[in-house]
């Protein structure tokens, strides 16, 4: 009896270690997605700050209204445009566009430039920066951040999430 049990669980762990490794699968046979959390957006009027690297002292200040419902809106939202964009599309291609902890990157290659840009969330702020490579002249590349603060709700715009 102990030596059938034993032949038992060696043919099951041979199973397991030949099986290979075990995935969740979805009904059509692919990997199912990991739940992971999402960066926190709060759509509303933002107080803008921009500073470029090649012109430290002459910041630029503003207001901009980002009324996107959530972080997947204003990232779809965000692609979209480019993606849509006749002159745009005319100059440049996007390559790589990756999702972060706290936010998105995404590349895009232009004539004669190349440029990064990112994006960090957090309740109430969104962090940008945009990278540019000149390439044919990498002297004068620079780095444009942008640092946008939550200041209230957009001007006409009904609050999100409410039905008036």
């Amino acid at each position: 009896m102990p030596r059938t049990t034993a032949i038992r669980c060696a043919a099951v762990s041979a199973l397991l270690l030949l099986g290979g490794p075990v995935r969740a699968e979805t009904p059509s046979g692919e990997a199912a997605p990991l739940l992971t959390p999402r960066p926190v957006f709060v759509p509303g009027l933002y107080e803008t700050e921009s500073r470029n690297s090649q012109f430290q002292d002459q910041g630029a200040k503003g207001e901009a209204c980002l009324a996107s419902a959530d972080y997947e809106s204003f990232r779809s939202e965000t692609m979209a445009q480019y993606q849509s964009n006749p002159r745009f599309l005319d100059a440049c291609r996007l390559s790589e566009t990756r999702d972060l902890p706290d936010g998105f990157v995404f590349a895009m290659a232009c004539k004669e430039s190349k440029l990064v840009l990112t994006y960090h969330f957090s309740k109430d702020s969104v962090t940008s920066t945009i990278q540019t490579l000149i390439t044919r002249r990498p002297e004068f590349s620079s780095e444009i951040l942008t640092l946008m603060r939550r200041r209230g709700d957009c001007p006409g715009r009904e609050k999100p999430g409410r039905n008036t």
